[in-house]
């Protein structure tokens, strides 16, 4: 590469010395040129002179001979003078060309320097350029993280960078002039000098790149390397190059990522679950062997494509919703039914979760994750739990309302009075029934909390009255044990809108929670106040208080601090569980504080109603003389017990086993109101009840609703059925006539209007 430049030095002052060459060559000629002129002019003057002459001649020969002589010296001497001053002109223009010929030689000369010195700057700069280069590139070379080996056409080592020397052992002198397969295994080098040889037939510039190799260190040592091919042309000659990166680290994490990917997929396709990721263009990225069952195509068929041409239109629109809130970053939580490929009905309940990026994107959802979870097992098993415990309460609650009205009934001295003795018993097997009662109410009641199937009448209710009615239902209990019952509220209203049956119920719980745990003698403190613009309510009481251990779990189903509690105390756990559903149902909170041997303190809150309560009319008969009602109960012992109680409240009834028997009934009498039970033989009582709302005789007739799954048949009848109050078995009398006293009222009222 500096050949030509030094050739361009030694041009440029040989080019001045034959430029000056030339000019002086060239004024030579010129005034050489111009003596041939002048020498050329002295024949032309004499001529000229002569010719005067000969006419001053032709005169004297005619006539004048003395003149003749003085004429010629006369004309000699003017040539003469022309003669010298040709002669100076001459030697003024050779002097002139030879001045200007030293001026041109002069420049020329200078320009010559000038151009030599620029050409040396110009070479020494490019020299300087090319030095930095050379060092640049050599110390990029040198401080690559890849080998860079360089070798000619034949295969010979000319120069290799730090790394790859290091990534072989060898150093730069053992390199040197060997062959470049010598850094191959012996059984790669015949192959590899082929293909190296082959890299001549390439185009100039050719650049292959990702060519796996195995190479061998100095020591013998194999490892994988990615190598890259180019070539470059120096000095006219044209030499290849070799990018060598080992690989060994990222093979041996490619092949741990591989064995971790086939680990995950053996785990994901023995899990009887659907799971996914999915990317947001909605393409599914992984998935399990689950969904290639569920949906009957392969795995190439499921890999990379859409939801949409997985799932298909129809399919797709129902789950569209929630995709596009998971990829919004929200988790989504559905329940979907699928038809297998094989015609199989399975439910499964879907969760997607978003999956956020990482650095530039760490704030972007980038895909979720799907996890369905086949609960079509756990839906039958639902169902037939449903399906038995609507089926033993059905069973349990119907003796026990006969029970619970019998003992009620000899215990009020229906039969007579009794002695003492048979009364105490009539107390214990009453006492007891009515815990049985709640046992089983509380089973029920969480059942149905746990299905959505708990109905909830929100009223507004002011909050004293309903608390003192609650320590007179517990006031029994807390008799038998000793414990006093003591409520503070303030003198003036406080209200809220809640369900006061569900209220009762949880306070119910929480009273007979505090009772049980109170020592004998003790008192139970119920305190009504406001706390934080909400209504609050306190029950406390000086028992043993709560231990540590139990306090994570105490509103945990069927939790109690120790498990012999449920015999010395009675209960089945579930208190708290539901007293807080039903709370959290009325927009309600509840907790507790405990100090140890000091006692504990449940509280809950509940939103203040600022209105005032609606006025009711007080509920009368109006004077109905022992007004009618007709029962319709299949079970004879549970209809004569009504019987009995709403006579004992001036009533009359009587009893209908069947649909059929009650239409018969409704033909020949007229009642004020009627009961009906949902379980009836032959026909449903929701039917019974839809056929009196056509019949313009019955259409207005008060009905009451008595039944096992009264809460259940409300839910789903909503509004359609003209019913007064949906009661649910075993039966309370007292609820039972306000219930139809309210129904006789709300007919009446609606007359006079």
């Amino acid at each position: 590469m500096k050949k030509p430049f030094r050739a361009s030095i030694a041009i440029a002052p040989g080019l001045g010395v034959l430029l000056i060459v030339l000019a002086t060559t060239v004024s030579f000629l010129a005034v050489d040129a111009l003596l041939i002129d002048q020498r050329q002019e002295i024949p032309k003057t004499a001529a000229t002179l002569r010719q005067p002459a000969g006419l001053l001649e032709a005169k004297a020969a005619s006539g004048s001979n003395e003149a003749s002589l003085p004429l010629q010296e006369e004309i000699d001497a003017l040539t003469l003078e022309r003669s010298e001053q040709q002669k100076r002109r001459t030697a003024l223009a050779i002097r002139l060309m030879i001045l200007f010929s030293g001026l041109l030689s002069l420049g020329l000369l200078g320009w010559a320097i000038w151009a030599v010195r620029r050409a040396q700057a110009r070479n020494r700069r490019i020299q300087a350029e090319l030095a930095d280069s050379e060092a640049m590139s050599r110390a990029i070379t040198e401080g690559m993280a890849e080998g860079v080996v360089t070798a000619t056409q034949d295969g010979v080592i000319v120069s290799a960078n730090r790394a790859a020397r290091h990534l072989f052992g060898y150093r730069l002198k053992d390199l040197l002039g060997q062959p470049v397969a010598m850094l191959l295994p012996a059984r790669y080098q015949m192959g590899f000098s082929a293909f190296f040889a082959a890299l001549g037939d390439r185009p100039p510039g050719f650049r292959e790149a990702g060519t796996p190799v195995r190479g061998q260190r100095r020591d013998g040592a194999e490892f994988p390397v990615m190598a890259s091919f180019g070539d470059v042309n120096v000095g006219g000659r044209r030499l290849f190059t070799a990018i060598i990166r080992d690989v060994t680290e990222s093979r041996r994490i490619a092949d741990a990522l591989h064995d971790s990917e086939e680990q995950l997929r053996q785990l994901t396709d023995n899990v009887p679950a659907l799971i996914a990721y999915i990317d947001k263009q909605q393409c599914f990225q992984f998935h399990n062997k689950a969904y290639e069952e569920a949906f009957g195509l392969p795995r190439e068929k499921i890999h990379g494509k859409t939801m949409l041409e997985v799932m298909g239109p129809a399919f797709y629109d129902r789950v569209s919703e929630h995709v596009q809130e998971a990829l919004a970053g929200y988790p989504a939580r559905y329940e979907r039914e699928q038809v297998t490929a094989s015609g199989e009905r399975r439910e499964y309940v879907m969760s997607y979760f978003p999956r956020y990026g990482e650095g530039d994107v760490q704030d972007k959802v980038v895909g979720f994750f799907s996890l369905g979870t086949d609960v079509t097992e756990l839906k039958r098993i639902d169902r037939m739990k449903s399906e038995f415990v609507s089926t033993v309460s059905h069973e349990l609650r119907t003796p026990l309302t006969s029970i619970r009205g019998s003992l009620g009934l000899v215990s009020g001295g229906v039969a007579g009075a009794l002695p003492e003795r048979a009364r105490a018993l009539v107390e214990i097997a009453k006492s007891n029934c009515e815990r049985l009662i709640r046992l089983i109410n509380d089973i029920l009641d969480s059942e149905k909390i746990e299905s959505g199937k708990m109905p909830f009448d929100m009223q507004p209710h002011e909050m004293r009255p309903l608390l003192e009615r609650a320590l007179a239902d517990n006031e029994g209990l807390a008799a038998q044990r000793k414990v006093k019952l003591v409520l503070h509220a303030p003198k003036q209203p406080l209200r809220a809108c809640v369900d006061s049956d569900r209220l009762l119920q949880v306070m119910a719980n929480l009273l007979s929670n505090a009772i049980k745990y109170s020592p004998a003698e003790g008192k139970v403190m119920v305190l009504l106040g406001r706390h934080g613009g909400r209504v609050r309510v306190e029950v406390s009481d000086n028992g043993p208080g709560i231990p540590e251990e139990f306090r994570q779990r105490i509103f945990q189903k069927f939790s109690q601090a120790d498990s012999s509690d449920t015999r010395q105390k009675g209960g089945t756990g579930l208190g708290l569980n539901i007293a807080r559903a039903m709370l959290e149902r009325m927009d309600g909170s509840i907790g507790f504080t405990s100090t140890g041997d000091a006692g504990t303190t449940f509280f809950f809150e509940l939103p203040e109603w600022l209105d005032a309560p609606p006025v009711t009319a007080p509920m009368s008969l109006y004077g109905f003389d022992r007004p009618r009602i007709l029962v319709c109960e299949d079970d004879p012992d549970v209809a004569q017990l009504i019987g009995m109680m709403l006579d004992k409240a001036g009533f009359d009834a009587d009893m209908a086993h069947t649909a059929e028997q009650a239409r018969d009934y409704l033909k020949m009498d007229t009642y004020v109101a009627m009961t009906v039970d949902l379980k009836l033989p032959y026909e449903n009582g929701l039917a019974l009840i839809g056929g009196l709302r056509a019949d313009p005789r019955t259409a207005d007739l008060p009905v009451v609703v008595l039944s096992v799954t009264a809460a259940e048949a409300r839910l789903h009848a909503g509004s359609s059925l003209d019913v007064s109050d949906w009661l649910e078995k075993p039966i309370d009398e007292q609820r039972l006539l306000n219930s139809v006293q309210l129904a006789i009222h709300s007919r009446r009222a609606g007359r006079k209007e």
